[in-house]
């Protein structure tokens, strides 16, 4: 019988279902309750298949097979990865019985298929479900952010405004200039939100030819303001014969938001500097800050919706977020480079000329491509 086998070699099978398990997710992390789910499914696969507790047994597979999903999608695993995992033990079974020679019987073999089936379609569908209420509470907390950033902004700005109203203050003073930067935040937060809704709703590029140069001189005159007021200075040292042939808003969304946030943290009386420069087919284009370098534990969760790398807290911390998806819309790398003790630089990676291909949406929970990063 297929069960008795399974008790005999349980050591043996459960090492080469975790041996098939490891090598699908190579780097990617584990954990204690990650490890308890094939030997939970494979101790109530045995009771199935010795028909004892009845219908309990098909219960008792949904469940672990529920928790083994939800744990998958905690360590960011995909939902390849769900469904391989049950696969492995599988694998693991008849291999070994070749090579103990045990043959299993069509029923006992359908059995097996029935209860991975039951357990694979459990953990898709609790890995699934959580991915889905995961993404809408990342929803309501970016919602709830962004309704706080722009009162904060908008209070300040009011109080200066009725001050100067009522002549308690001129025109010139600190007030005014109070006035003006929150006026500026809510513009950048209200572009930033616009980027990203973009970006969603219309995930499609508009290909079209433009000079790179005269893009990043729109860019660096708009944050020309802000740069003044931390006595900070930007410079623009592109080659004008620089072109390119892709989607100029998605562009001019990642190298802006990656000014801004130069901005931000670079140190007062820094310099940002945009370069680019051919490489093949691909253009490198770089923005690099002197915002004091970045902590290596830190670079990984740059990337995240309001993650942020300084001490300065204010903001979604949506921009590099927002950077992610144009440079992966355009079909390109965004890579780190940590320049300790000085600042840091982001360099985005593009092809010169973008060839559409269909759009490859990632399904809940399925990874999309990371930032590289390099000290």
């Amino acid at each position: 019988m297929l069960f008795e086998f399974l008790e005999i070699f349980r050591t043996e099978v459960l090492a080469l279902a975790e041996e098939k398990t490891l090598k699908l997710a190579g780097p990617l992390p584990s954990s204690v309750e990650l490890r308890k789910g094939l030997p939970l499914f494979y101790d109530h696969l045995i009771s199935y298949l010795k028909g004892t507790h009845g219908g309990q047994n098909e219960t008792k597979i949904v469940h672990g097979a529920a928790g083994h999903g939800k744990e998958l999608l905690r360590l960011n695993y995909t939902l390849s990865h769900v469904v391989h995992s049950y696969g492995s033990m599988c694998q693991a079974v008849t291999e070994l019985a070749q090579r103990k020679n045990k043959s299993i019987v069509p029923q006992e073999f359908n059995d097996l298929n029935m209860c991975l089936d039951i357990a694979i379609a459990s953990a898709v569908s609790e890995f699934q479900y959580r991915a889905v209420q995961a993404s809408e509470e990342r929803e309501v907390q970016h919602l709830g952010f962004l309704v706080h950033e722009l009162r904060n902004a908008l209070s300040s700005a009011t109080i200066a405004h009725d001050m100067m109203k009522q002549g308690l203050v001129g025109t010139g003073g600190s007030t005014s200039k109070v006035l003006g930067e929150n006026l500026l935040r809510m513009r950048d937060l209200t572009d930033r939100s616009l980027s990203e809704v973009r970006m969603r709703a219309d995930p499609e590029v508009h290909i079209e030819q433009f000079r790179l140069n005269t893009l990043v001189d729109q860019i660096i005159l708009t944050a020309q303001s802000e740069a003044k007021n931390k006595n900070q200075s930007l410079s623009n040292d592109i080659n004008i014969s620089i072109e390119l042939e892709t989607d100029r808003q998605l562009v001019l969304s990642a190298i802006a938001n990656l000014t801004q946030n130069a901005l931000k943290y670079s140190k007062i009386g820094g310099r940002i500097s945009i370069r680019a420069g051919y490489a093949g087919e691909n253009v490198i284009i770089e923005v690099q800050d002197e915002c004091g370098g970045i902590q290596p534990d830190t670079m990984k969760s740059l990337f995240k919706p309001f993650a942020s790398g300084g001490f300065d807290r204010s903001g979604l911390g949506l921009g590099l977020t927002i950077v992610q998806r144009a440079v992966l819309l355009l079909q390109g790398e965004i890579t780190i480079i940590n320049l300790p003790d000085r600042g840091c630089a982001f360099r985005i990676d593009l092809p010169k000329k973008l060839v559409t291909k269909p759009l490859n949406r990632a399904s809940s929970g399925e990874k999309s491509a990371q930032p590289k990063s390099e000290n």
